[in-house]
């Protein structure tokens, strides 16, 4: 739909696609976008499609622009820690395990940024590459920036790309009404998080 296309612009338009993320960096951070847990018809617990689209995309800067070490970013839901799913990913995409630190206690933007900080700067780290998609990075970036890191984005996963402009476009359908869902809870996640000084 033609808003879609213009509410995901509002927060991706920030950040021109790039081919590679344009500055230098010491190491990335990944942040969770969600889990699929496991019950007793699915043994193991998986990333959504938001997780595993970040991390994704950071194990294929690891392998074409930088082998910098990375932070997998995302606490406990259900008992299950998004971090450690992440790993997973990260290694099996051909990232070591020793390049691969993990931040486990984080349930919100705001906490990925406080928490990964914390870790960053015992190790001495100040500068990062931040993934994430395009429509969450505006707010997880300024999350970062306050807690002092200076930040590259490496956004992925542009959603205003989509719009082909075809007619099925200009009808309402469920994948629409998702983004523009998804699109409302960041701008009003930044409005909250500028009145709290989260960013």
């Amino acid at each position: 739909m033609p808003t879609t296309w213009l509410s995901s612009g509002s927060l991706e338009w920030w950040y021109p696609i790039q081919p590679l993320p344009q500055g230098d960096a010491e190491a990335m951070v990944v942040l969770a976008g969600g889990l699929y847990v496991h019950d007793a018809s699915q043994p193991e617990d998986l990333p959504n499609s938001e997780t595993y689209l970040r991390c994704s995309y950071a194990s294929w800067l690891y392998q074409h622009w930088r082998a910098l070490p990375i932070v997998a970013s995302g606490g406990p839901t259900e008992g299950v820690v998004h971090a450690d799913v992440m790993a997973r990913v990260l290694a099996e995409q051909g990232v070591p395990a020793d390049r691969i630190w993990l931040e486990r206690r984080s349930r919100s933007t705001y906490e990925n940024a406080l928490y990964s900080a914390a870790l960053l700067r015992a190790k001495g780290i100040r500068r990062i590459a931040l993934v994430t998609e395009a429509q969450h990075m505006l707010r997880a970036e300024l999350c970062f920036r306050r807690q002092g890191l200076t930040v590259v984005p490496a956004p992925c996963s542009y959603r205003y790309l989509k719009f082909k402009a075809s007619l099925p476009q200009f009808f309402p359908s469920a994948k629409a009404i998702g983004y523009n869902e998804d699109n409302a809870h960041e701008w009003a996640g930044l409005i909250w998080y500028k009145l709290t000084g989260r960013i």
